[in-house]
């Protein structure tokens, strides 16, 4: 066999031949080999280019072959020549991640409307952005609701000072180039404080009389329920209904403190506790106005009080004036309406029959 030139230098074929038998001359080979006398080997005779049956190739000879040297590059990998290099796959050239996945999400603000709160309670909020590039900076684009602060990561704090929806406007941008932007006007409702509104004290007692209060209670939602807190009594002889009633006959003397508990009818529920005090006193003669304070009101919640008095009489309006909203019925001494300003205000009833007469000055707070 001649040695091959495979490219211009001085690059030659050298086989390895010595697994063939070796030859001393023409005839000195087996059947089917012919003597090769310038290497001194038996090689097969099968003819010029063909495969030699029955003589597989040196496996050591073929795993030495080095790729790079015989097959122009095309198989940069490390499998035997001829075979299919799973490895070589260009991971960039099916690249999946290079799939158009459409337009970017437009830049929004998540919800318009966020978790309730209550009046008066310390409220918190995250708010949330979609879309765009994070991370995102929120910011007020007006005054917001008093009580209330926003900062820029999206935190919403503070305490609302009343009740109702109260708007946020608000704007969220994102970290793209150009920035983008987003705004939106949020809703946060506020529930009203549940408060027990009295009186406080509640009217007196007459010894050995029937008894006759109501305890009232403003905010939440109506219709409420009251209870004695635990471990809490009332004066012996009195008892407390779910509507806030109280009735009975009592003799304890003095002045007797307790607690109720009152608990609304939203979703979910509210309850508030208050404290309150009756004072037992001596029927005497004529008149006698009982109630020492009236129960406060809410701006746009119904409202009515019984004033309480030892006897009957007509009623008046002596000094002062009532809030707006409010009215006196003459005849029972029944205070009633819908408040309509907050404040508080200070007025002077008086009662009269035929001969006796009695007065007492009040203020009722409205929220």
């Amino acid at each position: 066999m001649s040695a091959t030139l495979l490219a211009a230098g001085a690059c030659t074929f050298a086989p390895d031949l010595s697994r063939f038998t070796a030859c001393d001359g023409p005839g000195g080979c087996p059947s089917g080999t012919s003597c090769l006398a310038s290497e001194n080997r038996c090689l097969p005779t099968c003819g010029e280019g063909g495969r030699c049956d029955g003589f597989d190739e040196d496996p050591d000879t073929n795993a030495e072959t080095d790729a790079g040297s015989m097959d122009g590059g095309v198989d940069a990998g490390t499998g035997p020549v001829g075979e299919t290099d799973a490895g070589e796959a260009d991971a960039g050239s099916e690249d999946a991640g290079s799939e158009d996945a459409g337009p970017a999400e437009p830049l929004a603000l998540e919800s318009s409307i966020l978790a309730e709160g209550i009046e008066s309670v310390a409220y918190s909020a995250q708010l949330q952005a979609r879309g765009g590039t994070p991370p995102y900076q929120f910011t007020a684009t007006a005054q917001l609701p008093t009580g209330l602060a926003l900062d820029t990561a999206g935190r919403i704090s503070g305490t609302p000072t009343r009740a109702g929806e109260l708007v946020l406007p608000v704007e969220v941008s994102d970290r793209s180039i150009p920035t983008k932007r987003a705004s939106a006007s949020l809703r946060l409702p506020v529930r009203p404080l549940l408060r027990v509104a009295g009186p406080e004290p509640l009217a007196d007692a007459i010894n050995s009389r029937a008894y006759a209060e109501r305890i009232s209670a403003t905010g939440g939602k109506a219709p409420y329920s009251f209870a004695l807190a635990p471990q809490q009594s009332l004066p012996a002889g009195l008892t407390l209904a779910a509507n806030g009633s109280l009735s009975g006959t009592t003799t304890q003397a003095g002045r007797t403190e307790f607690t109720v508990a009152v608990t609304d009818s939203d979703t979910p529920p509210q309850t508030t506790t208050g404290t309150l005090s009756i004072t037992l006193t001596e029927a005497g003669l004529g008149l006698k106005v009982l109630s020492r304070a009236v129960p406060g009101g809410r701006v746009g919640s119904d409202y009515s009080y019984t004033v309480r008095v030892s006897g009957a009489g007509n009623w008046s309006l002596k000094a002062g004036a009532l809030p707006p909203g409010i009215l006196l019925d003459t005849s029972n001494g029944v205070l009633s309406g819908k408040p309509m300003t907050q404040g508080d205000f200070t007025f002077r009833l008086g009662v009269a029959d035929l001969l006796f007469s009695d007065e007492r000055a009040y203020t009722l707070h409205v929220d």
